[in-house]
């Protein structure tokens, strides 16, 4: 139902435009506000809208409502023009609910700025709250399967609400009244969030007027030359600079505990189900009872017709119909094969495998306690018969991930990827800084730096692939020298990349403004979310620019499948080879950016 050619690109595209959209509005939002700390002063910014904060706040961000708001139409005509993904809902409610979405992160990302007053340090906060938002907004990952917090947490974020009112009206065509409530709490958060920036502008505003401006700090001195000066140098100004503190040492201590929550139940269980009834014999009532035991579903709903079953797979209540159709006790008494109809949302192609195998299971279990009940205390009629439909009895044994947990299975290529964006901007923002400071030869200075980014790195790296597998309970089969062998190197490789992209960067802020958004296509590419045989190799090539392609296949293996690095000698000589490139590519950039500022 819902999705009857289970195509994927219909649950995934429609679900990952809005993912990546929403973290660019507030990425956009906040370097807009917060870039009044840095290119000029509020006092200023606020005498431009001769000292209304009302005034000052709305014309910021109103030209990058209009652009975003083009461009949320434009992803309909994308979805429906090229890729032909059909649209069954509310159109004007689709634009107003993307209107809201717009407003909702415009001024969470205001906010965040106005908060912390930094521009490097607020954008680095807004996408810690916005980067996993694909896990807690219901999409990767169900929202009645996820914890308390889970749920608590995604309840304020408005991509939340967003994703359920886009769903209910693009995939299912509910009508309004059914996508009400989503929408309600979309509005609402929108309001929130844009009366709290609000407000805390006014509240800055009083204070610019009272505060006398500070004196401009003078430049930094020059680091000491050689390897050892680099290495010190880098290790002050990470604990020096708010924003590159919060990047190295604090997001990865927070993300390791945040990320994973709403994956942490592991299991989807008791998946709401409808029963149409339409036997009402004993069997009928053992059949809904069987379900019921199951540890897969539960009956959510009885409903008297097929129709008030569908509504209520539309309204998101359950994920599954099962229809018992008239005289299926008579047809089984007289030896005749039953059909038990099974209409399953595929909108969640997830959920919808977990559905139908947990109903076809207890189905099953059933139909084999109905064969045993007639035949002899032996039972070898009962193995004739079942031997005659079923000739093979097959054992699934579950290996590296046996208990089949989604957290097990996605979590650990996530954590590389999230320790590779954060260094990644971490180390463009230094080099930014160290530009100005740096005085001895970019050789030393580069691979100095790059050493010192290895050392910071080595508490995450031991939470992340040491303790925290063991914490949730993942597969840990990998020897930890080996581990921390390809670790090290993928964290040199995405030094240098940081250290090569941040020399051609005027700002430390850029950096967050050009990689935070690409952490999310990226997972995609590494096959985990689609096997990467069926992906274009031009666009698998293009992964291999970033180090945890090879970082994310080599560490699973490893770690999850307890291979060595022998067995991953293709993505150890891929780290091996972007260690080099990108050492040479920060050396020739360093040496550059220094000629620059020389003659500039």
């Amino acid at each position: 139902m819902v999705n009857p050619q289970r195509n994927y690109a219909q649950f995934l595209l429609r679900a990952l435009l809005p993912m990546v959209i929403h973290v660019v509005i507030a990425l956009a939002a906040g370097y807009a506000v917060g870039s009044e700390f840095r290119r000029r002063s509020v006092r200023a910014w606020l005498a431009c809208a001769g000292g209304n904060p009302v005034v000052a706040l709305a014309g910021k961000l109103a030209p990058l409502f209009v652009i975003f708001f083009f461009i949320m139409l434009a992803v309909p005509l994308v979805l429906e023009g090229l890729l032909e993904i059909s649209f069954k809902g509310d159109v004007p409610m689709i634009i107003v609910a993307g209107s809201l979405l717009i407003i909702g992160y415009l001024a969470l990302g205001a906010l965040i700025q106005l908060v912390v007053g930094d521009l490097a340090t607020g954008l680095g906060l807004t996408g810690l709250v916005v980067s996993p938002a694909f896990g807690y907004a219901g999409v990767g990952f169900p929202v009645f399967g996820m914890n308390a917090f889970a749920q608590f947490w995604g309840a304020l974020l408005p991509i939340r609400w967003y994703m359920a009112v886009l769903l209910g009206q693009a995939a299912r065509g509910l009508p309004l009244a059914e996508s009400a409530r989503p929408f309600a709490a979309l509005a609402g958060l929108a309001v929130l969030y844009t009366l709290l920036a609000f407000l805390r502008l006014r509240t800055v505003s009083r204070n610019v007027r009272r505060r006398v401006p500070a004196p401009r700090p003078a430049a930094p001195p020059a680091a000491p030359l050689g390897l050892g000066g680099a290495f010190a140098a880098e290790w002050r100004r990470v604990l020096a600079i708010r924003g590159a503190f919060i990047l190295l040492v604090v997001a990865p201590l927070v993300y390791g505990f945040y990320y994973p929550q709403p994956y942490l139940n592991q299991i989807l269980r008791k998946i709401p189900i409808a029963v149409v009834d339409d036997d009402l014999t004993e069997l009928s009532r053992n059949i809904v009872q069987t379900l019921d035991a199951s540890g897969a579903v539960r009956v959510a709903v009885s409903s008297e017709t097929l129709a008030e079953a569908r509504a209520a797979v539309d309204r998101g209540e359950v994920m599954a119909v099962v229809g018992i159709p008239p005289q299926t006790e008579r047809d089984v008494l007289k030896g005749n094969t039953v059909h038990i109809p099974i209409y399953a949302d595929a909108t969640y192609l997830f959920i919808f495998r977990t559905t139908a195998s947990g109903i076809a299971t207890a189905i099953g279990t059933l139909s084999s306690e109905l064969a045993a009940g007639g035949a002899r205390t032996d039972g070898s009629l009962v193995k004739a018969t079942l031997a005659s439909a079923s000739p093979a009895d097959v054992l699934l044994q579950p290996i590296f991930n046996p208990v089949g947990g989604y957290a097990s299975y996605t979590v650990p290529a996530a954590f590389v990827l999230i320790l590779q964006q954060m260094l990644l901007i971490g180390a463009s923002m230094l080099t930014v800084v160290a530009m100005a400071q740096t005085a001895g030869g970019a050789f030393a200075t580069v691979l100095g730096r790059g050493v010192a980014h290895l050392t910071i790195y080595l508490p995450a790296l031991a939470l992340y692939f040491i303790v925290l597998p063991r914490f949730y309970g993942f597969s840990t089969l990998g020897q930890p020298l080996q581990l921390f062998a390809l670790a090290s190197l993928f964290t040199l490789a995405t030094s240098f990349m940081g250290q090569a992209a941040g020399a051609w960067f005027k700002y430390p802020e850029t950096p967050t403004l050009i990689f935070l958004g690409t952490s999310l296509p990226q997972f995609f590419l590494a096959g985990f979310s689609w096997p990467r045989e069926a992906i274009p190799k031009p666009v698998l090539a293009a992964g291999y620019i970033f180090p945890s392609d090879f970082a994310i296949d080599g560490m699973v293996r490893i770690d999850q499948l307890g291979a060595n690095l022998w067995e991953v000698a293709h993505d150890w000589r891929g780290l091996w080879s972007l260690a080099i490139i990108y050492f040479v590519l920060a050396v020739i950039s360093a040496v550059l950016a220094k000629r620059r500022q020389v003659h500039g």
